[in-house]
């Protein structure tokens, strides 16, 4: 029905394109209400992700908000924009989320599978549904067979280290040899290794806005294709990256699975588009992490010189459970690489543990950070202490996923693992490790989805004679 009065009919139609518009963005607002689920309060356009939207808090921090204000109740629901978003602290339910109900919460929801980003796009960390499946099982057979002897190279790193020593730069140049070896050739030229570890690592105003895309906006992110490696970066690359290991490796594994070339070619997976895919996943999610993970370690021994003398002992008569592998399992509790596990539930799901079912399309947050630093699960939570990993310990399971658990665990956690138990074998052979200086707190925050040391770390390396 329309009025005489252009006026009114345009009044009319505008209030009731805010109306529509308004019930569009609150939809979900009283989502956790109705669930009884204690929650943040949303606002329009915003949800209850405003402090992160805004840049007040990043994602760990706004997550840690919520942890602690709710301490006693295993659910803490939020609104992201308008998505409703469970975050999950009973361990019992974490389980059945990422190991037993798996096939309800397959894949992680970041909501970029869509992107053309060469670092993204065929990236196993961000695919879902068949693909990731695909993708999954041909990195498994890959790093089923690489070669890792990584010892005798680490020494030529290593020499000329003396006194004062900036950590951070010092690992670099030792996992650039270390990636170096895996994937290209000593024989060829590995600075692809280096400058797509920088570019992952760059942190001007501009990346920064598309690592806080990715995270907070991503379908903005894809819209706009944006990237962070173009596919004329790694043109520059081509012939190192066809002679590299990496490729032979590829080959290889494509063999093996010539039974399944029309799923590739229906995902357009050729073996470029692998070694590219592949390159930055071993970089992004391999290199960059162990380097956070080393450099956690090494300020951890250098502040307990007692406990850096037991590891040194154990390292020629390494034992499972040893001192060094319960240090580093205890420097991955409290410096996560990833502080968060995000999943999107894709059918409805019941818990059986509380009168509560959510949707299809609801996300979920497990805070793994916070987990691993609760009094309730673990004595001492933020006191850096080895021993409770000792092998008679009954710490739970459920509350330490460093690599996440089920069937979207970390695919490289033994290689990980393998990496900074090498290195650190290397340097404390080779070192006595102490602070500078007295030694401050790390300073961590968060970029492209992982914890990042912000904080320079100068350490003094004293060679063994």
């Amino acid at each position: 029905m329309f009025f005489e009065s252009f006026v009114l009919n345009v009044s009319i139609l505008g209030a009731l394109i805010i109306a529509l518009l308004f019930d569009y963005v609150t939809k979900f607002f009283s989502y956790w209400y109705v669930r009884h689920v204690p929650y943040k309060t949303p606002i329009p356009l915003f949800g209850s992700d405003y402090h992160r939207v805004l840049g007040i808090r990043n994602t760990s921090e706004e997550v840690n908000k919520l942890y602690t204000s709710y301490a006693k109740e295993k659910y803490v629901g939020c609104i992201k924009s308008r998505i409703p978003d469970l975050i999950v602290k009973d361990p019992n339910s974490i389980k059945k989320i990422l190991s037993t109900d798996f096939s309800n919460f397959h894949c992680r929801g970041y909501g970029l599978d869509g992107s053309q980003d060469v670092c993204i796009r065929n990236n196993l960390f961000y695919s879902e549904g068949e693909k990731w499946t695909l993708l999954r099982a041909r990195m498994e057979l890959l790093l089923n067979n690489m070669d890792l002897d990584i010892q005798d190279s680490l020494h030529e790193c290593l020499s000329g280290t003396n006194g004062d020593t900036n950590v951070q730069q010092l690992l670099s140049e030792i996992l650039d040899v270390v990636f170096k070896d895996l994937l290209i050739d000593n024989k060829l030229d590995g600075s692809v290794v280096r400058n797509t570890m920088e570019l992952l690592q760059k942190r001007t105003l501009f990346e920064k806005l598309k690592s806080y895309l990715k995270d907070v906006l991503p379908s903005v992110y894809v819209m706009f294709g944006l990237n962070v490696l173009s596919e004329q970066y790694f043109s520059k690359f081509a012939q190192v990256l066809e002679e590299s290991k990496l490729m032979k490796d590829i080959k290889k594994t494509e063999t093996i699975f010539q039974d399944e070339n029309d799923l590739a070619k229906k995902y357009k997976l050729s073996e470029y588009d692998l070694i590219t895919s592949y390159l930055a996943l071993f970089i992004g999610e391999g290199y960059i992490p162990c380097h956070h993970v080393l450099t956690a370690l090494l300020y951890e021994l250098a502040k307990n010189p007692g406990l850096q003398e037991d590891a040194r002992k154990c390292i020629n008569n390494r034992t499972e459970g040893d001192c060094l592998s319960q240090t580093i399992k205890e420097v991955l509790r409290l410096y996560p690489p990833y502080s968060v596990i995000t999943r999107n539930c894709v059918k409805t799901y019941q818990f059986s543990d509380k009168d509560l079912s959510i949707d299809k399309g609801i996300t979920i947050t497990i805070p793994v950070e916070l987990l691993q630093r609760d009094e309730a699960y673990y004595k001492d939570a933020n006191k850096f202490n080895p021993k409770r990993f000792e092998l008679n310990s009954s710490l739970s399971d459920n509350s330490y996923l460093p690599f996440g658990d089920g069937p979207r665990k970390c695919v490289g956690q033994q290689l990980a693992l393998r990496i900074i138990d090498a290195v650190a074998t290397v340097i404390l052979k080779t070192f006595l490790i102490e602070p500078c200086e007295t030694l401050p707190d790390l300073v961590i925050t968060d970029y492209n989805f992982k914890r990042f040391i912000e904080s320079n770390v100068s350490l003094k390396f004293k060679p063994i004679s």
